[in-house]
C-alpha cells in the first residue's frame, strides 16, 4: 500500500513540476496586453485624427464662403 501511494505522490509531483506549458501562456498573457495597448491606442489616434480632419473642412469651408 505505501508503495502504491508512493508511486501516486511521485506522478503527482511530475506532474505539478512540469513547465512545458508555462511559456505558452506568457505568449499569450503578452499578446492579450498587446491587442489591448493597440486598441486602446487607436481610440486615441481615431479621435485625434477626427479633430484634424474637422478643422481642415471649417478652414476649407471658411475659405470658399469669404
Amino acid at each position: 500500500m505505501q508503495d502504491l501511494i508512493l508511486k501516486l505522490y511521485a506522478a503527482a509531483k511530475f506532474v505539478l513540476d512540469r513547465t512545458e506549458g508555462q511559456g505558452m501562456t506568457e505568449y499569450a498573457m503578452a499578446i492579450g496586453l498587446i491587442a489591448f495597448g493597440c486598441i486602446a491606442g487607436e481610440a486615441a489616434v481615431a479621435t485625434s485624427v477626427n479633430h484634424i480632419f474637422v478643422s481642415i473642412g471649417t478652414t476649407i469651408v471658411n475659405g470658399v464662403t469669404h
